[in-house]
């Protein structure tokens, strides 16, 4: 555990040039067949690891069933994104923004039923997460042109930063780890 705290600026910038890299063949090379399928694996995956624990501590059946609902059209909706990209030379066109933005338009109004109807508890973080994605939900339905290249775009600019993030600590981790071995070391 020692070691990776004090080498854990290694991983941080890896991890800076695999986030800047990956960001940076998604924009440049063929992302559009890659990040729909990656979403469409995300909303698979955290549909799934959503449904157990919700239906084992949800009390009220009617929430209960909701999202038990909008968890099957998660699904359907993820695996649509995966496998018409596998299988199709085309791939989703312009349904792709319908998709997004039925799934967060879903996901939005399903939360804020379940906390205003029947007290779920939530929180800032939660809350704000599920109004943005009302809004953006509704503005990528809506609009119908939302396309997996803005997609990409928007996840270069989230990478970059991250990334610079990730490469400004990394350097401060250095910088700490040299001091360290210069002043416990001999010459």
């Amino acid at each position: 555990m020692k070691a990776i705290k004090q080498y854990g600026w290694v991983l941080q910038i890896i991890g800076a040039a695999l986030l800047i890299g990956l960001a940076l063949f998604l924009e440049f090379g063929d992302g559009e067949g890659i990040v729909v399928p990656f979403i469409g694996a995300v909303i698979v995956i955290s549909a799934g690891i959503r449904l157990v624990p919700f239906v084992k501590t949800q009390k009220n059946d009617l929430v209960k069933t909701l999202n038990i609902m909008e968890i099957t059209i998660d699904v359907a909706i993820g695996l649509a994104l995966v496998i018409v990209t596998l299988v199709t030379e085309e791939g989703l066109g312009s349904l792709f923004g319908y998709l997004i933005g039925i799934y967060l338009m879903l996901r939005g109004a399903v939360h804020f039923f379940g906390v205003s109807e029947y007290q779920e508890k939530s929180d800032l973080p939660l809350y704000l997460f599920h109004v943005s994605a009302l809004i953006v939900g509704s503005y990528v339905f809506f609009s119908g042109d939302f396309s997996p290249a803005i997609l990409i775009h928007i996840t270069l600019f989230f990478s970059v930063v991250a990334g610079g993030y990730l490469s400004y600590t990394g350097y401060k981790g250095y910088r700490s780890y040299r001091y360290q071995k210069t002043l416990t070391m001999p010459d």
